[in-house]
């Protein structure tokens, strides 16, 4: 090595990118959502990736209307014809001296939103927050209906770890419940919510509405409202996590959340190899984040995140009422080392 390269200074771990996927079938509302957002008053620094369908990107010129910083993919009808695109228009992003907090990929109408946020995850310069699936009230049922598209606007809401109603404006009060309660059947998350001229709750996206990052990872239990205007009320709890988890059973619990639970996230250790009489292997101190029902436990280092010794929480961000507050309790309780019983396992 030489003399200069050993005294180059050590480059300090970047922060993870917030990652967030709007999709949904074709004129269900996706550019007046993500346009929406950009006007909202977040104070984030936010870039925006349009992956329309054709050759020329018009939702992209809609889009840069309200934004200034709006990158390109053309021609995105399917999910595999434009992740080579898509991943070096990552990398690119990742590479910025003054990157973003929070990259807005919308999807193309035909496009897989679950897949594209797949392919965004492969890069861990990214933190997933979000695959939002925006639903047409007037035209969903009639959409799913359809012996040719509807397998395709099924699967995008089967990937939804929130699903946005629109257009509800266009349907009588009585008819705008009815096709609330629709979407509700279909989707496999109790995240559903109506879109007031593209608002939607900020809360989707990120902790805008939380306190700062910084107590999200404190060791004290708390349980707050998130309000947001004329918006349903999301609530964030904070759970004690002092005690060595068994990693399998942590896994499998966080993957099978309640489905009114939009996101978790939180520093705990964590072993291989708990018995039953609570003896424990090595230990190691994980951040574990869920987003879309996909699970990563890394590094602190890799994270930049700091712990100090004996703390451990996770935070949980949804529709949180009392009885799911006593469910995470209890399933966090059963993924201790030595827990006499633990939530149904799953592959992990």
């Amino acid at each position: 090595m030489s003399a200069a390269a050993s005294h180059r200074p050590h480059r300090r771990a970047r922060a993870p990118i917030d990652l967030a996927v709007v999709g949904g079938y074709l004129g269900a509302g996706k550019t007046t959502v993500v346009n929406a957002i950009l006007q909202a008053p977040h104070g984030r620094r936010i870039a925006v990736l349009v992956n329309d369908f054709g050759a020329v990107n018009i939702d992209a010129r809609l889009v840069r209307a309200r934004g200034d910083d709006v990158i390109e993919l053309d021609n995105g009808c399917i999910c595999c014809t434009i992740g080579g695109a898509l991943v070096d228009a990552l990398t690119r992003v990742a590479a910025r001296d003054d990157r973003p907090e929070l990259l807005l990929i919308e999807a193309s109408g035909v496009a897989d939103p679950a897949k594209i946020a797949q392919i965004g995850l492969l890069n861990g310069a990214f933190r997933l927050t979000s695959v939002l699936v925006v639903a047409d009230a007037v035209a969903l049922t009639r959409t799913l209906a359809d012996p040719l598209v509807g397998a395709m606007a099924q699967r995008q809401l089967d990937g939804a770890s929130a699903v946005i109603v629109t257009k509800l404006d266009l349907l009588a009060p009585g008819a705008r419940e009815r096709a609330l309660a629709d979407v509700r059947a279909l989707a496999p998350t109790d995240i559903v919510v109506a879109a007031e001229h593209g608002r939607i709750p900020l809360a989707l996206l990120f902790d805008a509405a939380v306190p700062d990052e910084r107590a999200l990872f404190r060791a004290e239990r708390w349980h707050r409202r998130i309000d947001t205007d004329a918006m349903p009320a999301f609530s964030s709890i904070a759970l004690d996590a002092p005690d060595v988890l068994d990693k399998a059973r942590l896994r499998a619990w966080l993957k099978a959340l309640p489905r009114t639970v939009l996101r978790a996230k939180g520093i705990v250790r964590i072993t291989d190899a708990g018995d039953a009489a609570g003896d424990v292997g090595n230990v190691s101190t994980r951040l574990c984040q869920v987003a879309a029902r996909r699970l990563r436990l890394t590094s602190l280092k890799e994270e930049g995140v700091a712990m100090r010794d004996g703390d451990g929480v996770i935070v949980f961000i949804g529709f949180i009422d009392p009885d799911t507050e006593a469910k995470l309790r209890d399933g966090l309780a059963q993924c201790r080392v030595g827990a006499a019983t633990c939530a149904p396992t799953e592959s992990a």
